[in-house]
């Protein structure tokens, strides 16, 4: 029981919280927030979008005349078909996106996700079927009181009227992937995701919702499951890249 009850204590904690005291910048706490509950002005605009080209493989700056970047030609083949990002993981972009993960920040959510939507809209490849978060282990997601890729994927999902499933889950604790190098990301996740029950996405073309890529080794694992459960492509979209 008590493992249910904290995700939804935590946020009825944090409504109560937005209730009783203005909203503040969730940077610099100082000033009033800015739209969304995102930064305030003067912490927004250190936050600079990727600039175009983007490469297709990994959402990130593409400065060389190839279509895909160096970093995505000199990986692994991608198993997605399309990844768009919105920010460069740097600066003032890191430290919103350790406030959302790490330090019980969801109200920056809305924010990221209204501009992951909007990035979507302007570089995706149409629009998919449905949207799906990266899962995460539920008892981290137990730890955490959330897990922020499904409160993105969330937001995201409705700004593009679209519906949310989760197809599938964490098999298995893994490591905490940023402190991994990539060869061992891979292992961490051999086998990491399995598919729910009566859930399969036969045919769809889902759109998959992170906070961040860096190597890429998370989202590779679960678009290779949601791909062996039958889903007939899968885009990826992230606030940052790494």
């Amino acid at each position: 029981m008590r493992i249910r009850l904290r995700p939804w204590l935590f946020r009825v904690g944090h409504e109560v919280r937005d209730l009783l005291l203005p909203a503040v910048c969730p940077l610099c706490r100082e000033t009033a927030a800015g739209a969304d509950g995102g930064p305030c002005v003067g912490c927004g605009a250190g936050l600079a979008e990727i600039p175009a080209p983007c490469c297709p493989g990994c959402g990130g700056a593409n400065n060389g005349v190839l279509e895909r970047c160096a970093d995505c030609l000199e990986a692994e083949p991608r198993p997605w078909a399309l990844a768009v990002s919105v920010f460069p993981f740097n600066g003032p972009v890191r430290a919103c996106i350790h406030q959302l993960k790490y330090r019980s920040g969801p109200e920056l959510a809305p924010w990221l996700a209204a501009r992951m939507t909007t990035r979507w809209r302007h570089c995706g490849g149409g629009l998919p079927d449905a949207v799906v978060p990266v899962p995460l282990h539920w008892f981290k997601e137990w730890l955490r009181g959330y897990n922020q890729a499904e409160l993105l994927a969330t937001r995201v999902a409705a700004g593009l009227a679209l519906p949310l499933l989760h197809p599938i889950r964490r098999r298995r604790w893994t490591r905490q992937q940023a402190k991994l190098h990539f060869k061992d990301r891979l292992n961490n996740l051999a086998d990491g995701f399995a598919v729910r029950p009566r859930a399969r996405p036969d045919g769809l073309h889902l759109l998959l919702v992170d906070d961040v890529m860096t190597t890429g080794a998370t989202l590779a694992a679960a678009t290779t499951a949601l791909l062996r459960a039958g889903a007939r492509r899968v885009s990826v979209l992230t606030a940052a890249r790494g």
